[in-house]
């Protein structure tokens, strides 16, 4: 008897592996990323402070483009959660998700991460954060946006191979 229990734990936990090398495999979420490069991005305008637009126009820049950011994320979250899809980088999707915000981006959570942080950014006036914008669309293509695709082909196929050829990646 202990002999199929221990066959059974070594297959779930085979069965647990396979699962968890069948995903995007990307393991620390972008938003973490964003989020510590806005803090470092503070720190060096704090003590190595570039120019900024004047504080209205900085505020205003900010605001909208924080308010796209929330409302495009919000809309995004809810339509992946609707369609089964996940939230979690590390983790395979039941389904793929092509409807709402997902028919004019495949990725409008990674745009709407850049509209937030360069929202928080200009509301902050930090500079050195902009300066860093460039560098975390970089990563977030290369490190999270390439394996999510080479997932999703995987598990999709042909049709997020059609998905992809009718929907850009960004916008």
């Amino acid at each position: 008897m202990s002999d199929t229990v221990s066959e059974q734990s070594a297959g779930m936990a085979s069965q647990g592996a396979r699962r968890q090398a069948d995903s995007p495999g990307v393991r620390v979420p972008p938003p973490v990323i964003y989020a510590a490069a806005l803090l470092i991005g503070y720190f060096l305008q704090s003590r190595l402070p570039l120019p900024f637009l004047p504080q209205p126009y900085g505020m205003a820049l900010g605001g909208v483009t924080l308010a796209l950011g929330v409302a495009l994320a919000l809309a995004s979250i809810i339509t992946m959660l609707r369609g089964k899809g996940t939230l979690n980088t590390n983790a395979a999707s039941a389904e793929l998700v092509t409807s709402g915000v997902y028919r004019v981006s495949r990725n409008p959570m990674y745009v709407s991460n850049a509209l937030m942080y360069t929202g928080f950014a200009s509301l902050l006036g930090a500079t050195w954060a902009l300066v860093f914008l460039p560098l975390l669309i970089i990563y977030t293509q290369v490190a999270v946006i390439l394996p999510e695709e080479r997932f999703l082909t995987r598990h999709f196929g042909d049709a997020y191979r059609a998905y992809a050829a009718r929907v850009r990646r960004w916008l």
